[in-house]
């Protein structure tokens, strides 16, 4: 083999490789779904009958982390190549989890009045790390409207914080997750 079909050969595995690693966007649209859903039921309960029963809504999101795990077990079986940025990606949503989940506690032990400007600018960590490293314009830029609600729920006071929180999450999760989805159904039908 000469040095120039060694690297035509390299360069179809890179191909190859890339256009069998599609994210399936279910992460992103769950969260999206989620998060999105607790915020805006706890919003209208606290706008209107302000019973703190349904403010449980947010166990839905510990609940949540049983089909994320499943869903990440599939893909990971499914995937044919790994990319460079896989292991690393990971890490940095696991220490998100882990943050987050901390942060519930720590907030639910000490009253503090900007839990949600703190969630939102850590919700826009990872958020943008991943658009950033995917080159995935609608992460990136849900990343950077998480940092812009997270700065916008300062000003405005509770229960309207619940709107950043709200917007925050179909725009870094949602919408970028629809989008994925189709990429990832349309791949998969070429591929089929």
């Amino acid at each position: 083999m000469t040095g120039q079909e060694s690297l035509e050969l390299i360069a179809r595995m890179i191909h190859k490789a890339k256009r069998d690693y599609f994210d399936s966007g279910l992460s992103a649209l769950l969260w999206g779904s989620v998060i999105s859903f607790c915020s805006l039921v706890s919003f209208i309960n606290q706008l209107t009958v302000r019973i703190d029963a349904i403010n449980a809504v947010w166990v839905l999101t510990f609940i949540a982390v049983v089909p994320q795990i499943l869903i990440a077990i599939r893909e990971k079986r499914a995937r044919k190549y790994k990319t460079y940025d896989e292991d690393h990606m990971g890490g940095i949503w696991i220490s998100f989890a882990i943050a987050v989940f901390l942060l519930n506690f720590i907030f639910w032990r000490y009253e503090y009045k900007g839990e949600a400007a703190v969630y939102l600018m850590l919700y826009g960590v990872p958020t943008f790390a991943t658009g950033y490293s995917r080159r995935f314009r609608p992460m990136l830029i849900g990343g950077i409207a998480c940092w812009a609600f997270a700065g916008l729920s300062l000003f405005c006071g509770y229960p309207y914080t619940l709107l950043c929180i709200t917007a925050a999450a179909l725009i870094a999760w949602f919408i970028p997750g629809l989008i994925l989805r189709s990429r990832y159904l349309k791949a998969k039908k070429t591929h089929v």
